[in-house]
């Protein structure tokens, strides 16, 4: 069992796994993507990104993704981005009333090095985003940003590349661990058929 709260900033974790009524105490960090084009698995980063991923974990539990489609794929000159999730303001079609209700923000949470979690504050300075725990590579998952302090609770979104740009400015709380050749293939036809916990 990993508990939400070995860290500095325990009470700022505490907090937020109250506030949003979430189950910190992650007893699961593999699950797998059940997708159109085949079988993804996930590391998640529980230890590092406690409320991110037990938030990630309820939606996943509560069926958000299920038959959902990648409904958005940004191709940048040397990167691609695969989004999914809901999306409450250009998504109303893959959305149902208990959809909506469900829908709220989670806080930014960036994990140092030196143990440090820190909430709702992107880190920019070029000596920090060196201490990150976690950088954007081929297969990272994050959670899409709302503003510069909050992270949408249902909105994720997987890099293809390396992104030094989005380094310290989103929650990464996981990554692939097999299937990555599978995030090439996917497009906006594909979807998510289920997730399960491994």
């Amino acid at each position: 069992m990993i508990n939400c709260c070995g860290y500095k900033n325990v009470e700022n974790t505490q907090y937020y796994c109250e506030k949003l009524t979430l189950d910190c105490d992650i007893k699961e960090n593999i699950i797998v993507f059940y997708t159109s084009r085949g079988i993804i698995k996930i590391e998640l980063f529980a230890e590092s990104h406690p409320v991110t991923v037990a938030n990630f974990i309820s939606k996943v539990k509560s069926n958000v993704y299920v038959n959902k489609n990648f409904y958005k794929i940004i191709n940048y000159s040397n990167n691609k981005l695969i989004h999914n999730g809901i999306n409450k303001f250009n998504d109303f079609g893959q959305m149902n009333i208990r959809d909506v209700e469900n829908f709220a923000s989670i806080p930014l949470e960036i994990k140092l090095n030196n143990e440090e979690l820190i909430y709702e504050t992107s880190i920019i300075n070029p000596l920090e985003i060196g201490k990150l725990l976690h950088k954007f590579e081929k297969g990272s998952i994050s959670m899409v940003k709302i503003n510069e302090s909050r992270s949408s609770s249902t909105e994720f979104f997987f890099s293809l590349n390396n992104l030094p740009e989005f380094d310290g400015r989103y929650s990464i709380f996981g990554r692939v661990i097999s299937g990555s050749e599978l995030l090439d293939q996917i497009d906006k036809n594909d979807l998510i058929k289920k997730i399960v916990f491994n």
